[in-house]
């Protein structure tokens, strides 16, 4: 390994560094619904990720990607508040759905169910960014 090689393996670890604890302290700073926002996110990136890498046929790559994705479901799933009636009961269904057809991508090795997965997503992320606007133009009580 040459020098320059070195010194740009170093660079690229203190920017993964860097990112890893922006990323950190954004979701320290966000509000709950922000934070929901920013996890929707997250299933849109490693679902459409995953998509790419059936479509190119690397499978490793589209099963990390769809692991990853499932994942963050399990936790968005996980940490409804089961007291919110129709609300969490739906949100629920609508998650273990989601899920079921991820892998359902995995184990056929097919991207459709993945663009299923990212409709609705895309969907439940435009109300949720509604929600998060409409909650951050409220007036703030007085402390």
């Amino acid at each position: 390994m040459t020098l320059s090689s070195l010194a740009q393996a170093q660079a690229q670890v203190a920017r993964a560094r860097a990112k890893q604890q922006y990323q950190q302290a954004q979701t320290l700073t966000v509000t709950p619904g922000q934070l929901v926002v920013l996890l929707y996110d997250g299933v849109l990136r490693f679902a459409r990720r995953a998509r790419l890498a059936l479509e190119d046929r690397t499978y490793e790559a589209a099963h990390n990607a769809l692991i990853r994705a499932q994942a963050i479901i399990n936790e968005l799933d996980a940490t409804l508040n089961d007291d919110a009636g129709a609300i969490s009961v739906n949100l629920h269904r609508i998650y273990a759905y989601c899920l079921q057809r991820l892998v359902e991508a995995n184990v056929k090795k097919d991207a459709a169910p993945i663009g299923e997965v990212i409709t609705h997503f895309e969907t439940l992320l435009a109300a949720w960014r509604q929600a998060v606007a409409e909650v951050d133009k409220a007036p703030k009580p007085q402390e």
